[in-house]
């Protein structure tokens, strides 16, 4: 399946990166508001469950995969896309997250880099700690559209996503 993220070029400091991937955009920026594909949204939002509750950051809401979801008990073959690993908040990602939360000085007015973002919580609670500016990196384009509904779960606009290796 095939879906839009309504991603445009970047106009930052970030362009240097350009230099290192042949003089082409290693990144796009999404546009504020994100044109998500309503089919591949609706897709998301009925197979995972909005939840804040049994990890190490219960003040950060989260779309996931969760005992009551259908794929939690389905074979995992079935799920029609790549395998949702950012549809789980693992253990190294709650800590991280919990350490900026409970240390914004760490990240106030810094750029940061989430690498391997998936589900996008530790770049999520880097915003909510104050950083500049944040770039999460996933290469699955799904944890990309989902990181930017739980930014809009967390009242954030969504900020850029590159989904490239």
């Amino acid at each position: 399946m095939a879906f839009s993220l309504c991603w445009k070029a970047p106009r930052s400091p970030w362009s240097f990166l350009q230099a290192v991937n042949n003089g082409s955009p290693l990144f796009l920026w999404r546009t504020v508001g994100s044109c998500l594909d309503p089919k591949m949204k609706a897709y998301l939002e009925e197979n995972t469950e909005v939840t804040s509750s049994g990890s190490l950051t219960p003040e950060i809401q989260l779309r996931l995969l969760t005992p009551r979801c259908k794929f939690w008990w389905e074979r995992a073959d079935l799920w029609p896309y790549s395998d949702p690993y950012w549809a789980i908040y693992w253990p190294g990602g709650q800590a991280l997250s919990r350490y900026l939360l409970d240390n914004p000085a760490v990240v106030r007015g810094k750029s940061v880099l989430d690498l391997g973002s998936g589900c996008g919580a530790t770049a999520i609670a880097a915003k909510m700690s104050g950083a500049s500016k944040i770039l999460a990196n996933d290469i699955d384009p799904i944890a990309g559209m989902a990181i930017t509904l739980n930014c809009k779960l967390n009242g954030l606009n969504p900020f850029p996503v590159l989904t490239k290796n």
